[in-house]
């Protein structure tokens, strides 16, 4: 099951607490990300930006990943 369909399962919620535990800074601006409250955890890519704007330019960074080719090696 998509951990994304499972919002109120205690595990989850660990899961993303124990993440921003051991990244308490966030990965787009670097600033300190007071509280758990105040993150946006991303569980499958271990990531911690702030909510709010550093979480919206971290949506458009990926669906801009998603959106370029990959190139050939």
């Amino acid at each position: 099951m998509d951990i994304a369909a499972r919002p109120d399962d205690p595990g989850v919620e660990e899961l993303a607490r124990s993440i921003y535990a051991l990244f308490p800074r966030c990965m787009r601006c670097g600033g300190t990300i007071a509280s758990y409250e105040d993150a946006d955890v991303r569980i499958l890519s271990n990531r911690v930006v702030h909510r709010g704007r550093c979480a919206a330019d971290e949506r458009a960074a990926e669906a801009e990943r998603d959106r370029s080719p990959e190139l050939d090696s």
